[in-house]
């Protein structure tokens, strides 16, 4: 008798192990289950955002460089307002430009001539090249294979050298006509930091403008 319940005592327990271990892995499986789909929503809501934040992003960059680009051509357009249907070359485009693109622009020199250049402020002499171009029309010298300065002669038209008439040279050469010399004489007007150009001086033969002398960068004064 004693044998009979103690089998269905270890039977009984045994049974309930299994059962407390079912339990527990059907506890596990839904645990992970639940898991698994929280786990897709965060995904499946996270992919959204992500491509939102992109989109954003992209917009963003997409602004930054459209207002970049329309500044810089508010910054062109002001700094050439000043250039008229007039004008036979802008002098400013001119500045450290090398032989071949002022030979693009105008033929090739019709003569040339070697000089020493010294600059501003230095005992020290470089080789520089002055090159004519159109029969003397132009003058540019070359420092170091830059241009440096230029010699325009008002060759086209007569220009008389007064107030009323003379800016007319400064529009042909593409610089602002709306300005005040700095320094003026008999026979000629300077006039500095005109058109970004550093300097210009315009001389006068008789009653008319002669040439303008122009140093186009400071570096070359």
């Amino acid at each position: 008798m004693k044998k009979l319940i103690t089998l269905l005592l270890i039977i009984g327990l045994l049974t309930v192990t299994a059962c407390s271990k079912d339990t527990k892995q059907n506890e596990q499986g839904a645990s992970e289950t639940k898991a698994e789909k929280e786990e897709s929503t965060d995904n499946s809501t996270s992919d959204p955002e992500k491509e939102d934040s992109k989109a954003t992003e992209t917009t963003t960059t997409e602004d930054e460089n459209s207002t970049a680009e329309g500044e810089a051509e508010n910054n062109d357009s002001e700094q050439t307002d000043y250039l008229t249907s007039e004008h036979q070359f802008v002098a400013s485009e001119l500045t450290n430009s090398s032989e071949k693109q002022i030979s693009d622009r105008w033929g090739k020199p019709t003569r040339s001539e070697k000089i020493q250049f010294r600059y501003s402020g230095t005992t020290e002499f470089v080789p520089a090249i002055v090159n004519y171009y159109q029969n003397d029309k132009y003058a540019v010298t070359f420092v170091e294979g830059k241009a440096a300065r230029l010699v325009y002669s008002v060759i086209d038209e007569e220009i008389m050298f007064n107030d009323e008439e003379m800016t007319r040279a400064l529009e042909l050469a593409g610089l602002p006509v709306d300005v005040e010399e700095t320094t003026d004489t008999d026979t000629a007007y300077v006039y500095n930091d005109l058109g970004n150009v550093y300097e210009v001086t315009m001389f006068s033969k008789g009653e008319f403008v002669d040439y303008l002398y122009i140093i186009l960068d400071e570096a070359y004064k």
